[in-house]
């Protein structure tokens, strides 16, 4: 939507008649004003002092410094509007929290402490805030030419939508009918394109998060397979030995012992001597090899269960 606002400078004898249709005093001769709602209405400066009495007051503190006349401008009153079409999207909670966003722009904008009034209207067909603040210029004087320049106006046309936009609310400039399609046109776009652009990062990362996945995957299926040849080429040692050591037990069946004739001992030659002591010392280094091979493959299988428990 357009922001919606307009500004108008005020004496100090103006404010007393804007006081009476700000707090609905005396007939009521706008048709759109529904009395039975009138107490929704509410201002966003809490004060016990009326309109009139806290820009007098607020002119006062800076009069020491400041060159007040009876024409002198003290006061500009500002109205800024909630669309109908966009209340009826909005609803009135919504529509209270942009009036008040509105209201801490001005803050920022004037001075809190210049802002002496800003009462929203919920009474009538269309929720609007009228907000009152004095022009005091940074040096502390009432000036109202210097705090409320033209070159200020068209500035405020434009900051205040974009202060709005970053507070979540879709307000752009309010603008004449030749440009206004433009300027919305190329708002929406900008929206669409950071949609865009918040989708392809989202894109992106999970890519690169599923690309992440996969390489651990095959990295795990690599160290498995790993492992696993390691244990079978230890299985297939231990067969070999197994094949070696019935080797090694039928060739001690094949020695030939006899018994002497007067002792009851065994002999038997000397080469068979010398092949069992062989076989003796080969069957020892076997065994311990295959003690070995054992440890090995029963550190492998605890490994893989305990990579399988992690992963």
């Amino acid at each position: 939507m357009e922001f919606a606002w307009n500004t108008q400078k005020n004496g100090i004898t103006d404010v007393k008649g804007l006081e009476k249709e700000q707090e609905r005093d005396g007939k009521i001769s706008n048709k759109e004003i529904d009395p039975k709602k009138t107490h929704l209405n509410y201002d966003l400066v809490q004060s016990e002092l009326n309109l009139y009495q806290r820009v007098k007051q607020r002119v006062d503190e800076v009069r020491p410094v400041s060159r007040v006349q009876k024409n002198s401008v003290v006061d500009y009153s500002n109205i800024i509007t909630v669309p109908q079409e966009q209340f009826k999207t909005w609803g009135v909670e919504k529509s209270k929290e942009y009036l008040e966003e509105v209201y801490n722009y001005f803050c920022e904008e004037f001075g809190k402490e210049n802002v002496v009034s800003a009462k929203v209207h919920l009474d009538e067909t269309t929720p609007h805030m009228h907000l009152h603040f004095v022009p005091v210029s940074e040096e502390g004087k009432l000036q109202a030419r210097k705090v409320m320049t033209p070159k200020r106006i068209n500035e405020i046309h434009s900051k205040a939508p974009k202060y709005l936009q970053e507070k979540g609310f879709d307000v752009v400039r309010g603008v004449g009918k030749t440009d206004k399609s433009l300027e919305i046109n190329e708002y929406k776009a900008k929206k669409v394109q950071e949609k865009i652009d918040s989708l392809e990062n989202e894109l992106k990362t999970l890519t690169e998060t599923h690309k992440n996945s996969l390489e651990e995957l095959r990295q795990l299926e690599e160290k498995t397979r790993n492992k696993l040849n390691a244990t079978l080429k230890a299985s297939e040692s231990l067969s070999r030995l197994e094949e070696h050591t019935k080797s090694v037990l039928g060739k001690l069946d094949s020695i030939e012992a006899k018994k002497t004739l007067f002792s009851g001992k065994l002999t038997i030659s000397e080469q068979d001597y010398s092949k069992l002591i062989s076989l003796a010392k080969l069957g020892e280094s076997k065994v311990l090899e295959n003690s070995q091979l054992k440890l090995k493959v029963k550190e492998l299988q605890h490994k893989l269960d305990d990579k399988g428990l992690d992963e």
